[in-house]
């Protein structure tokens, strides 16, 4: 009967290929979790940044918005009238001269946060309200601060910013999606210091001074969060409505 001899060389080599395909399919298969997890990670901050820009947008898009109804303007840039656009369905307006700006800002100091409908008295608490999630509740309320069209009868319908579209309340910080914006009325002169004289002297100055009927600036402030977690954009804007003398 013939012997069988084993040869251990060619055995060896078997082992040796074994490994390297081992080490190969190892290596493909890290390569493919990398690739996967690289993926997966571009598409988070594509969506990320996606929706940050659609915020922005949104942001300044009501900054338009806000100046059109400081202004008093229609969406379309015409004067408001009568009907239920711009600020007709509410008792809440920009004041046109200092005993209706008084007025204004002794019932805005009866208020809480001291807006109503979008309009509000100076500041003089905490800058960042948007940082306190408690007031930033308060001051998204429906009769606090004012959403896009709201006052100017800007369509938020289809085609325009998503964001803009929305217009329901939260109760829960969690929950708060959507845009708004809130016009604080500073007074510019102070009649004792002269500052509005002092603006008048100065051409350069006077370029940017208030009519003296309304000697008061207008500050807008713009929060908007968007649909992802997280997303955010504050804006701020001084307006000064010159003269039309």
């Amino acid at each position: 009967m013939p012997k069988i001899h084993f040869n251990g060389a060619r055995s060896d080599e078997y082992g040796v290929a074994l490994y390297i395909v081992l080490v190969i399919v190892l290596m493909t298969s890290l390569f493919a979790i990398w690739a996967a997890r690289s993926a997966m990670f571009h598409e988070i901050l594509t969506g990320n940044e996606a929706d940050y820009q659609r915020t922005f947008e949104a942001a300044q898009i009501l900054m338009t918005d806000a100046e059109f109804d400081i202004r008093g303007l229609q969406a379309s840039g015409k004067p408001c009238d009568a009907k239920n656009i711009c600020r007709a369905s509410t008792p809440i307006r920009f004041p046109t001269d200092r005993a209706e700006m008084v007025e204004l800002i002794t019932y805005l100091d009866t208020l809480p946060t001291g807006c109503a409908f979008g309009i509000c008295r100076k500041r003089l608490d905490v800058q960042d309200f948007w940082s306190d999630p408690s007031m930033l509740l308060k001051m998204t309320s429906s009769d606090v601060g004012a959403r896009y069209g709201q006052f100017t009868g800007a369509s938020s319908g289809s085609g325009a910013n998503p964001i803009l579209a929305i217009n329901e309340t939260a109760r829960q910080i969690k929950d708060l999606k959507g845009a708004w914006y809130w016009i604080e009325i500073l007074p510019f002169a102070d009649t004792e210091t002269g500052l509005l004289s002092e603006y008048e002297k100065n051409p350069h100055l006077a370029a940017y001074a208030p009519d003296k009927r309304r000697p008061w600036l207008y500050r807008i402030t713009i929060y908007a969060r968007g649909r992802k977690k997280g997303t955010e954009v504050v804006l701020q804007s001084v307006l000064s409505l010159q003269s039309m003398e």
